[in-house]
């Protein structure tokens, strides 16, 4: 049963895609008179949306009542990646065998559109591409314990994903990854399937270690939490 989203929920949702796209940098402070006036929102469904935003880790305490984005650290990185390896080798394995006909097309769609996003440097399309193909073989795998366990972190990983796609660089290499492993599970070939996702998660994670190292010392110098 599917119900439309209250205010606060609506707000959360604007808040996350705001930190996921760059709109509000780690570090940034967050008030709820801010928010309510850029939202065009009375201050109670903000203080709402708030309190769920610091709950999952997404903004955090700063000074006494203030509350900033919070900045990502290495080890929660490290430990989400440790995740999506195991989660990402089974979908790819599973996808491979349970894959169906009508599977080609739909990822030929995504990687096209992901190569486009690339092409035109759109961060946004280029993130909602991203979640959209690993969502494509999650789905395919068949396995709605690997769906929910994705979805209680989904916007963290979107989060992360960010940090790596606004890297020009490394944009071409993801989606060559993508249809690399894309070309292997609609092949049935499982066993290569789960190599290329372990590679491109271990990839992914070492990219963003190397990223946090170096956007580290500055955030530290101006007292930024991080999560």
């Amino acid at each position: 049963i599917q119900t439309e989203k209250n205010l606060p929920e609506l707000i959360y949702d604007s808040v996350v895609n705001a930190i996921v796209e760059g709109l509000l940098k780690p570090g940034e402070r967050v008030t709820q008179e801010t928010l309510a006036e850029r939202l065009d929102v009375s201050r109670l469904p903000v203080s709402q949306a708030m309190q769920r935003l610091r709950d999952d880790g997404f903004l955090s305490a700063v000074g006494r009542r203030g509350l900033m984005v919070s900045v990502l650290d290495e080890s929660f990185v490290a430990q989400l990646y440790e995740f999506r390896c195991g989660i990402d080798l089974v979908s790819a394995g599973l996808a491979a065998q349970r894959v169906d006909a009508g599977a080609r097309k739909r990822g030929e769609d995504i990687i096209a559109e992901g190569f486009a996003a690339g092409k035109a440097h759109d961060l946004p399309a280029l993130i909602d591409a991203d979640m959209r193909f690993h969502g494509f073989i999650y789905e395919l795998a068949g396995n709605t314990f690997i769906l929910d366990s994705m979805e209680a972190h989904w916007n963290h990983v979107r989060r992360v994903m960010s940090d790596i796609l606004i890297v020009e660089k490394n944009q071409k290499q993801i989606w060559e990854e993508h249809e690399a492993i894309l070309n292997a599970v609609l092949a049935g070939d499982s066993r290569t399937a789960e190599t290329l996702a372990r590679e491109h998660v271990e990839t992914a994670s070492k990219w963003l270690k190397k990223e946090i190292q170096v956007c580290r010392e500055p955030l530290k110098r101006s007292g930024s939490t991080t999560i």
